[in-house]
């Protein structure tokens, strides 16, 4: 199962971290955009063991939050599978995602490719559709399509720049006079 951390908690550690922030996550993020999800709560470290912040720091979260996914530690075990089934490793539980969906895996230079398997539902990269086994260069802020399941592939360096700036409004949110 992938690690799996909420965006607004992720912005708090980096408000907290500062600089540190970037050493502790060096590695690419995928993104469940802010939208109607759920996760199943019937495996050890699974996404459903994740808390909402405590209620007197609601107020200075974003109002929309997004499932955040680490890629590189799945990445040494080979390729990872994305779908619906709880067999997954990154896990969608949305009705309009295929059980078995798609597989990312690191390529030898480094970066990272999308597959959309066999009999899935279909799926699109920035617009444009997507053809079984017929493999897919991922790129920094590059958005999959999947049903109601929007996805967004961030590298090391564009993570760190998406989460500062939420962090930057968060700041600047709190400060603003009531």
């Amino acid at each position: 199962m992938a690690r799996a951390l909420l965006l607004s908690l992720l912005v708090r550690q980096h408000m907290a971290l500062k600089e540190k922030f970037r050493a502790k996550y060096p590695h690419p993020w995928l993104v469940w955009e802010a939208g109607a999800w759920n996760v199943p709560e019937t495996l050890e470290g699974n996404v459903a063991a994740t808390r909402l912040p405590l209620t007197d720091l609601r107020d200075c979260l974003p109002a929309g939050d997004a499932m955040c996914f680490e890629l590189m530690a799945l990445a040494e075990r080979g390729p990872i599978r994305l779908g619906r089934a709880s067999h997954n490793a990154m896990v969608i539980n949305d009705a309009t995602v295929s059980r078995e969906q798609l597989l990312l895996a690191p390529t030898p230079d480094g970066r990272w490719q999308v597959t959309r398997l066999p009999g899935s539902r279909p799926v699109t990269l920035d617009g444009t559709p997507m053809e079984p086994d017929q493999p897919a260069l991922l790129r920094p802020g590059l958005q999959l399509q999947v049903g109601d399941v929007r996805l967004t592939f961030h590298d090391a360096e564009g993570f760190n720049a998406r989460i500062g700036r939420i962090a930057e409004q968060v700041i600047a949110q709190a400060a603003a006079p009531r």
